[in-house]
């Protein structure tokens, strides 16, 4: 008869130990915070925003919003030879795009079946891709920085969430965001940002109007004093959960790409952004992109889109790789 009782117990005890760390804490004042066990960041080799050089005669690549959705990641960059095949598991991963550039533009984790693999794929991958002359850049989105501010938080801790595949691992939530855990140790050097070349990668795209270095300054000081809690990091306007802002004002677009040398911001975040949701999206020229295209089985717009940047007759052309093998041209350079 007690083994009927046992998943309600866990529940209440998960849900008991989250209202006791809250109270806790609200008690002296501050947000969700616990013993960060990882020590401070290393800044000079985890920039909070990462600068490369455009690849010469490289492409390129893209994802945004996986969200748990490990096979249909998997498969897309698989098929387009970004690695090769689909790997038995996760950490089998080889790249197999040479000197290419693979950014990630955050929310790997909850909202799907398989957070874990997706993080321990992009893991694999990079120095894979080191070996190969590539780059991965892995950026934050706003479940990862929400997931470190408050590791039992309800996208986390729901059945699509994170935490329930750390649990069936026997790994414990807070160990993984404190840093104690190697996959926690890994998002806490996460960037928030990526400019190659004249392209900027972030999950939600608003940068403030300010200069790669005061943005960098800004994030640094932001993480240093308040962790991953502070409203530079997860506000309504910050680079992580901005939604519309090319909308705020005239002009901000041109300002916003002016301050950091850019011509493009490509993000995720807002899936109906530009245009339908479930294929990429982009304005006119090019200026604005967007990739989030729901590929998480939990949301289920699309089996997801790649973008591939690449140089064809000296000039840049940006297009959406899909998972039957197309190519569909988005924007050309004049």
């Amino acid at each position: 008869m007690s083994g009927l009782f046992e998943p309600a117990v866990l529940a209440l005890l998960r849900a008991a130990r989250g209202v006791l760390l809250v109270v806790a804490l609200a008690a002296c004042g501050d947000p969700p915070r616990y013993p960060v066990l990882s020590g401070p960041r290393d800044w000079t080799s985890h920039p909070a925003i990462v600068e490369l050089d455009r690849p010469r005669d490289a492409p390129v690549y893209a994802v945004s919003d996986v969200h748990g959705g490990y096979d249909r990641l998997v498969a897309l960059l698989a098929r387009h030879g970004v690695i090769d095949g689909v790997p038995a598991e996760p950490s089998a991963a080889r790249w197999t795009a040479g000197p290419a550039v693979l950014v990630v533009a955050g929310d790997m984790i909850d909202k799907g079946p398989s957070s874990l693999e997706v993080v321990d794929l992009l893991r694999a991958l990079e120095p894979s891709a080191d070996a190969a002359g590539g780059r991965v850049v892995a950026l934050f989105g706003n479940h990862e920085a929400e997931f470190l501010a408050d590791p039992l938080n309800s996208k986390a801790d729901a059945d699509d969430g994170i935490d329930p595949e750390l649990r069936a691992r026997h790994v414990d939530p807070m160990a993984v965001a404190n840093g104690s855990e190697s996959h926690g140790r890994w998002l806490r050097t996460l960037p928030f940002g990526a400019r190659v070349g004249a392209w900027f990668f972030s999950h939600a795209g608003n940068t403030g109007g300010r200069t790669v270095p005061a943005l960098e300054a800004a994030l640094r000081a932001a993480v240093t004093a308040h962790d991953y809690t502070d409203t530079e990091i997860v506000g309504a306007d910050s680079i992580l959960e901005a939604r519309d802002w090319w909308t705020s004002s005239v002009g901000v677009v041109a300002t916003n790409a002016r301050a950091l040398g850019v011509e493009h911001f490509v993000f995720g975040h807002t899936p109906s952004a530009l245009g339908a949701r479930g294929a990429i999206a982009i304005d006119g020229p090019a200026t604005l992109v967007r990739i989030d295209c729901g590929m998480s089985p939990g949301v289920d717009d699309s089996r997801g889109s790649l973008l591939r940047i690449r140089v064809e007759n000296g000039r840049e052309v940006a297009e959406a790789l899909t998972p039957d093998g197309r190519a569909r041209e988005l924007w050309r350079a004049r």
